[in-house]
């Protein structure tokens, strides 16, 4: 178990209990485990609108004003742990002076501003009432993370929703999901 300065593991932490609050701020989403990563790197891409395995990765992009949802193969098991991270780029111009595509001495950057995104575990139910069981919503990051127990086992999919335009109407995201289907 990872604790902070205070003795506290990360579910101790504001980043575990305030969905405005992606990362702790000593441990981030905790520590890095290689063979867990290889492990999610070899869990595929899978494109949302369709189904996908409990542990994957995407590489895609969302409109504005819009969502895209991934909807998990396997029902998920009741008190097992999710874990989701959503991440996107800021958009940072060039003030390229001399018109060499490259950053020279004294030239700046222009802060285009983050559109923001959000990220949400959702119960499915079946009767067109879906239920958020986890979120992350901030309004200032360019990661949103979700490490959460499941309340009920069941059918669930996580939700990428486009918030709000401050620059492109689209935007390139990357999406890594964890999660223990039930067997």
């Amino acid at each position: 178990t990872l604790i902070d300065k205070q003795n506290q593991d990360w579910l101790a932490t504001d980043a575990y209990k305030n969905p405005k609050i992606p990362l702790d701020a000593q441990m981030g989403a905790g520590h890095l485990n290689a063979f867990r990563a290889y492990q999610q790197l070899n869990g595929g891409e899978w494109k949302p609108n369709a189904t996908v395995p409990p542990i994957g990765w995407d590489y895609g992009i969302v409109n504005a004003n819009s969502s895209r949802e991934y909807a998990l193969q396997k029902g998920l098991k009741q008190n097992s742990f999710v874990a989701i991270t959503l991440i996107w780029d800021r958009w940072v111009e060039l003030n390229d002076k001399n018109n060499n595509q490259e950053y020279d001495i004294g030239e700046t950057f222009i802060d285009k501003g983050l559109n923001n995104l959000d990220v949400y575990l959702v119960k499915e139910n079946g009767k067109n009432n879906e239920v958020v069981v986890c979120d992350s919503v901030s309004e200032v990051d360019s990661v949103e993370h979700i490490f959460c127990p499941v309340p009920t086992s069941g059918n669930y999919k996580i939700r990428v929703q486009f918030k709000k335009q401050v620059n492109e109407s689209t935007q390139p995201y990357a999406l890594a999901w964890w999660t223990v289907g039930e067997k």
